[in-house]
């Protein structure tokens, strides 16, 4: 894998969030990984430490594996370094990844348990 310089003029990024990663650069490898118990609770009555991982299978699932990867023919001209102008980014969240250049691994993996908790109803 090339060791390259990397030129960027700018890059603005509004959000990162939950195991997300910004990499300006070549990169061996990348492992973000997230776990997320999200609670959306109708009312003001806060829960606390009620839930946990253990409790729900998705969290102890192993993950598949991936399909091979496609060749698709082409031809690759590899300068010896990247150069960039403007990068504008809303957001990149739950082990996402803004990568500016090149990368050999990803292992990436994301579990969220999303709850709706609603009073009941009259």
């Amino acid at each position: 894998m090339y060791n390259r310089m990397v030129y960027v003029d700018g890059i603005d990024i509004t959000s990162a969030l939950i195991a997300s990663n910004i990499s300006i650069g070549d990169v061996h490898r990348a492992s973000p990984w997230s776990k997320v118990l999200a609670v959306q609770k109708e009312g003001a009555e806060f829960i606390s430490n009620s839930l946990n991982f253990e409790d729900f299978p998705i969290f102890s699932l192993h993950p598949t594996r991936p399909l091979p990867p496609i060749t698709v023919p082409s031809f690759h001209y590899q300068n010896q370094a990247i150069y960039v102008n403007d990068i504008h980014v809303i957001g990149v969240s739950t082990a996402g990844i803004v990568q500016v250049g090149g990368i050999e691994h990803i292992d990436s993996l994301s579990r969220t348990k999303h709850f709706r908790v609603l009073r009941d109803e009259q």
